[in-house]
């Protein structure tokens, strides 16, 4: 075992033993491989299955963050309310949280997230909302250029998608595509792997991530993620708490700890599941403790 491996074993243990944790995961490049049609991305084997878990444990919040909007991400997991994990969808835009928590239960005050519920369909506003069509007709304009690229609409946002697309026209597309976003107050750009994004709401997994945390009263966070927008949510992580936070795969983080492919993040989550079991007292079950965390 290699040191970096022995290093993020030990932090993986001494999270799983804090009194009450969120695990919370990116969905493409983290638990999902990429590809190059974005609606069929799928989780690897194991990996939802191990949040599902995770969640079933005593005082373990567990949460996918995506930037796919809410009602895509719930179809790509195929999570749904009584799974037990929460939904965070557009960066921190949207939430399920309030579909599978109890109101009476201190431990779960779903309606104490600043986040938009996922039943609600107008949380834009007129002006937003017509700001979000500019914007579409604007990227419309720029895949008339450039056939190969792709759009996905979002209920904040737009998406230029150019995976696979020849890498001149990916970077001119993608350079149109930031000129727009630079044209119009009030549009904010986020740019990932292969992606731009151009949304009308300013959200961010880091702010998502430290509300859905103050919500379920967590004391400590683990996310694991592998964009430039799961920088955010890095750096809004405080390891110095205990806070644990892995980036997935190469280019430069503020993340603690790395591991390289989504197949090491689902032995990470079953080495979670089997620590926290170990943590209270509970038998550890199947292939989880023999996984490996490369």
């Amino acid at each position: 075992m290699t040191d970096a491996r022995s290093e993020l074993r030990i932090a993986v243990a001494a999270f799983a033993a804090r009194p009450r944790v969120l695990v919370a995961v990116d969905f493409d490049g983290t638990l999902a491989p990429f590809v190059t049609d974005p609606l069929q991305a799928r989780a690897l084997p194991g990996g939802l299955e191990a949040l599902v878990a995770a969640a079933a444990l005593d005082d373990v919040t567990a949460a996918v963050v995506s930037g796919r909007d809410l009602a895509t991400l719930a179809a790509l997991t195929g999570i749904g309310p009584d799974a037990g994990v929460t939904l965070i969808g557009s960066h921190g835009a949207q939430t399920s949280l309030g579909q599978h928590t109890n109101p009476g239960d201190p431990a779960n005050p779903g309606d104490r997230s600043n986040l938009h519920p996922a039943g609600d369909a107008a949380f834009l506003d007129e002006e937003a909302t017509a700001r979000l069509n500019v914007l579409r007709g604007e990227l419309e304009a720029i895949r008339f250029r450039y056939p190969s690229v792709r759009l996905e609409n979002k209920p904040s946002a737009v998406v230029l998608h150019t995976r696979g697309v020849e890498p001149s026209v990916a970077a001119a597309a993608t350079a149109a595509a930031h000129e727009v976003g630079a044209r119009y107050a009030g549009v904010h750009v986020m740019p990932g792997k292969d992606v731009v994004e151009l949304t009308v709401l300013e959200a961010n997994k880091g702010n998502a991530l430290v509300d859905l945390a103050r919500a379920t009263s967590s004391d400590a966070t683990l996310y694991l993620g592998d964009d430039v927008t799961d920088e955010r949510a890095f750096a809004a992580l405080d390891p110095q708490s205990g806070d644990l936070t892995v980036k997935v795969g190469e280019g430069e983080t503020v993340a603690a700890q790395r591991v390289p492919d989504p197949e090491s993040v689902v032995a990470l989550l079953e080495l979670f599941v089997a620590q926290r079991r170990v943590a209270q007292g509970r038998p550890v079950q199947g292939r989880v403790a023999q996984r490996r965390v490369d």
